[in-house]
C-alpha cells in the first residue's frame, strides 16, 4: 500500500472511527476508546473482570508505524474464591509506563498490531465476608514488578473502525508488601500462564464502519 493510500486510509480512519476531524493525515488519534475483557488467574482458576470505564488514549504514527498511549482503569471491585471461601477483592492497575508498539498495514490491506501495555496490580483489601480478619488491608500490597501484557493482532484494516481483540498469557509476578498473608498469595496467585482477552474499541459515539 503506497504512502498516499494509507494516509488517505488514516484520515478516513481518524474521522470516522474515531467522531472527530482528523488533525493530520500523518497522525490518527485514538481518543477514549473503550478497554473491555479479563485477566485469569490460573492458580484459582478465576478471571477478573475490567470494570466499565476504562479506557485507552493514544496515537499512531502514520509515518513510522509508532503507537503509544496510556491505558486507565478504575478501581476493581471483585468476588473470587480462595480454598473454598468467598472473598471480597479490591484492585488497583496502575500503569508503569505507556504503551508502545506499532501499526503497520501490509499490501494485502491487513493491519498488524503489536504492542505492549505494563501495570502494577495493588490489592488494597481482600477479606470474606465469613473470616472475622482482613487478609489484606495495605496500601502496600502490590505486585513486585509490573504486569505485562503483550497486545498482538492481525485483522483487515477495515476492523480498526469496530476494534480488536488481543489474547495471550501473562506472567503474575511475586506479591510483596501483604504482610503475613504474601506467601499465601504468593502460593495461590503468583506463576506464569495466566490468560487474559483485552477488547479496545471505539466510543460508542464514533462511526461504525469504514467506507469500502
Amino acid at each position: 500500500m503506497s504512502l498516499r493510500r494509507l494516509c488517505a486510509a488514516a484520515s478516513v480512519l481518524a474521522a470516522v472511527a474515531v467522531g472527530a476531524p482528523a488533525a493530520s493525515a500523518q497522525e490518527v488519534n485514538f481518543t477514549n476508546w473503550t478497554v473491555s475483557g479479563t485477566l485469569g488467574i490460573r492458580k484459582l482458576n478465576q478471571s477478573i473482570t475490567i470494570p466499565a470505564g476504562a479506557a485507552f488514549n493514544g496515537s499512531w504514527n502514520v509515518a513510522t508505524g509508532s503507537l503509544t498511549g496510556h491505558v486507565s482503569v478504575p478501581t476493581i471491585r471483585t468476588r473470587l474464591r480462595v480454598l473454598g471461601f468467598p472473598v471480597d477483592a479490591t484492585l488497583e492497575l496502575q500503569e508503569a509506563q505507556p504503551v508502545s508498539g506499532s501499526i503497520s498495514i501490509g499490501a494485502d490491506g491487513n493491519v498488524t498490531v503489536s504492542a505492549r501495555s505494563a501495570a502494577t496490580i495493588y490489592i488494597r483489601r481482600l477479606a470474606s465476608p465469613y473470616l472475622p480478619l482482613n487478609l489484606v488491608r495495605s496500601a502496600t500490597c502490590r505486585t513486585s514488578r509490573p504486569v505485562e501484557l503483550p497486545l498482538s493482532a492481525r485483522a483487515p484494516f477495515t476492523a480498526l473502525a469496530q476494534g480488536l481483540t488481543f489474547s495471550g498469557v501473562t506472567t503474575l509476578p511475586p506479591l510483596t508488601g501483604c504482610g503475613l498473608s504474601t506467601p499465601l498469595l504468593n502460593l495461590l496467585m503468583a506463576g506464569p500462564n495466566n490468560p487474559f482477552a483485552i477488547r479496545l474499541a471505539p466510543p460508542a459515539s464514533g462511526g461504525d464502519s469504514l467506507p469500502s
